[in-house]
């Protein structure tokens, strides 16, 4: 059954006086045919939290699942700007596959509908399911940006000084795709959020919550598109892209409060997702100077919340790929040591991770010229991490360069030079 949302909004961002970015409307989209908005520097798409077997309520609070972390993923993400938000619907007999929804928005859609080279996606999907008598949803997440010929990963040039010469190393994100963990909601929870949520987006003719309002979300098969012409603290001025709906004035969550409203109350992944698309926006550049670290304090803040509601031994990954969000954030305003924490940590974290452990190595070979032991202790981290994952590009592109580097001081080597070239060969360079 294609999945009617509960309630729709359609924002897009005319003039913001705190944020003078363009945002992009939301839409209505089958998952076998998706767009993104081509003018979005960050698009979000919310795929359908699938129901498992289980009683007919299941099916219908999937719908409402969907429908409420669209709504809430829009309304968090307008401070970044240049933003859209696209919610994708499973046909009759069909399931969403987020493979091929990110293959056609990245590589073979319609180029109107496609992402552009520097664009970013963030992806958010889920299950709902019912086991021994409770109601479980599990939710997904990936995110990337746009290369010139579809999805690349994140990865940070890291200059290193090794005497006279220049290591061109590399460093990844932990990771870009997330499996939260499964948590328990009621489905009372579900309704109590929706009623809420509709309670709070209610047109006013003034900035104030004793003015009468109008609901703009009464219709489950059309969505409402609107300017937002003004801010004003917490509140957004809305203008109707169409005749017949009404204008005026609506409340949105702002700062690090989480609103009766909120469905990150019981399901935080979709703070985590809010954070991760500050992240990107940034990323993705052309934010204004003024704007660039009250932006990266709103993603930062985004991510905290989350880690307020899921400790880190119930969610190492999610902390893991926070902290390095984290740091590439801080590599980014030339914090090397605070990049450095930020990276260790996310190693700590995920300990088993090939990425991860080896852009700690880097980052903290980064911090000072790299001497002759010093080299030899990134060689032997990056040993290690290569046994983790042999086909790791980075990391063999990272012992690649230290091994130009020891054929250029073979003082430095710990190979004799029938060895280092061995290497070399067996790394392909």
């Amino acid at each position: 059954m294609m999945r009617r949302p509960i309630a729709l909004l359609c924002l897009a961002l005319l003039c913001l006086a705190l944020l003078p970015l363009r945002a992009l409307a939301m839409d209505i989209r089958p998952c076998s045919d998706p767009v993104v908005f081509s003018g979005a520097a960050v698009n979000a798409l919310v795929l359908p939290w699938r129901a498992q077997a289980g009683p007919p309520a299941l099916e219908a609070a999937s719908r409402q699942m969907s429908a409420l972390a669209q709504l809430q993923l829009l309304m968090g993400m307008l401070k970044f700007g240049s933003i859209g938000v696209v919610d994708l619907v499973a046909e009759p007999r069909q399931v969403c596959d987020v493979d091929q929804v990110l293959r056609r928005v990245s590589q073979t859609g319609v180029a109107s509908g496609r992402l552009k080279a520097g664009q970013g996606v963030v992806v958010l999907w889920g299950r709902l399911f019912e086991q021994d008598g409770e109601l479980f949803l599990q939710s997904y997440l990936r995110f990337a940006r746009q290369g010139a010929a579809g999805l690349e990963p994140e990865v940070l040039k890291v200059p290193v000084r090794a005497g006279d010469a220049t290591l061109q190393l590399q460093a990844a994100l932990p990771a870009q795709a997330l499996s939260f963990a499964p948590r328990r909601i009621r489905l009372d929870d579900l309704a109590r959020i929706d009623t809420a949520f509709r309670a709070a987006l209610l047109v006013r003719p003034s900035p104030d919550l004793a003015a009468p309002g109008v609901e703009i979300g009464r219709s489950t098969s059309q969505s409402f598109p609107y300017w937002v012409t003004e801010t004003r603290g917490d509140w957004l001025r809305l203008a109707p892209m169409r005749p017949g709906l009404p204008a005026g004035w609506v409340r949105a969550r702002t700062g690090d409060d989480t609103p009766e409203w909120s469905l990150s109350r019981w399901l935080p992944e979709l703070d985590f997702a809010e954070g991760v698309a500050g992240w990107l926006r940034l990323r993705t550049g052309g934010v204004p100077t003024a704007q660039r670290q009250p932006m990266a304090d709103a993603a930062i803040a985004a991510l905290a919340r989350y880690e307020r509601a899921v400790p880190a031994d119930q969610a190492p990954s999610a902390w893991g790929v926070a902290a390095g969000l984290r740091g590439q954030l801080a590599w980014g305003y030339e914090q090397r040591e605070a990049a450095a924490r930020q990276f260790t940590q996310a190693a700590e974290r995920l300990p088993g991770s090939a990425a991860a452990r080896q852009t700690a190595a880097v980052m903290k070979a980064a911090q000072g010229p790299l001497d002759a032991a010093a080299a030899k202790a990134l060689a032997d981290e990056l040993l290690a991490v290569l046994a983790l994952d042999p086909r790791d590009p980075l990391v063999r592109a990272n012992l690649q360069a230290l091994y130009r580097l020891y054929a250029q001081r073979p003082d430095w080597s710990p190979f004799n030079a029938e060895e280092l070239a061995m290497r070399q060969q067996l790394l392909g360079g």
